[in-house]
């Protein structure tokens, strides 16, 4: 679902950052009425794009992640630019684990023109590469896998052990937060495979935008000693996870 509402946008944009919205906040937020929020977090929560509680809204909980539509527009620009960053990495007959992230899925647009294999747990991911690049030099399999509603992404332990029988250069991976106790995702639907791209792949890359650094989600996917590149904005505020990042010798790569 693609959200055409500015005032809605907004609201989803900031609930996506800090989880919990409550109607005064968002009141000031936007300027708007209180009876107009009251009927915006009704329509998010129809779309199933929020949980109402009282006074507020906040992320939907448990097993759950928002629609891939909606994620991926959430900073798309920067997504993108991550992206191309992270693409420069790689070189003629590197093989790639890629996970089915919104900021990964951007890597479909920027792949260098070398030959590559690419394993992903993404259809939509494998869907772009096989439709627009039509290049015969990239070599595309798929984990197996339940496919998880609305999010083109192949989860459960079929799509985990599926991984295990590969080997990486890299394993390019997109998160739903990261502090300095690791990275996180939505659901545990997603961080076993992801487990498993990273004990099976050379360097692990984690892309994430600015809203991702110095935030938590449900899972813990491991700690930051398992990562050797972290590719972000130069607005992520990583004074808050640095020292952490020297402990472990991740290197930062800013855009």
């Amino acid at each position: 679902m693609q959200i055409q509402n500015p005032r809605q946008r907004k609201l989803i944009d900031t609930l996506t950052v800090r989880r919990f919205l409550r109607l005064e906040e968002a009141i000031a937020l936007t300027g708007s009425s209180l009876a107009t929020i009251r009927r915006d977090f009704l329509a998010l929560a129809q779309a199933g794009l929020a949980q109402r509680f009282r006074g507020g809204i906040r992320l939907p909980q448990s097993d759950t992640m928002l629609p891939f539509a909606l994620r991926n527009s959430l900073y798309s620009e920067a997504k993108q630019r991550l992206a191309q960053r992270a693409a420069g990495l790689l070189r003629a007959g590197d093989v790639v684990f890629i996970d089915g992230g919104t900021t990964t899925a951007h890597l479909a647009t920027c792949l260098p023109a070398v030959p590559l294999r690419i394993l992903t747990s993404s259809v939509r991911l494998a869907a772009m590469l096989d439709e627009h690049c039509r290049r015969p030099d990239l070599d595309i399999y798929l984990t197996g896998g339940r496919l998880y509603p609305h999010s083109g992404l192949l989860v459960g332990p079929s799509a985990a052990a599926s991984v295990d029988e590969y080997r990486a250069h890299w394993a390019f991976l997109s998160v739903g937060g990261l502090t300095a106790d690791g990275l996180f995702n939505t659901t545990d639907s997603v961080v076993e495979t992801e487990r498993r791209m990273i004990a099976h792949a050379e360097k692990v890359v984690v892309i994430a935008d600015h809203s991702k650094i110095g935030r938590t989600a449900m899972c813990r996917v491991c700690g930051l000693e398992e990562v050797d590149i972290l590719i972000t904005e130069g607005t992520a505020p990583l004074e808050i996870v640095h020292e952490k990042l020297a402990e472990c010798s991740v290197q930062s790569i800013l855009i």
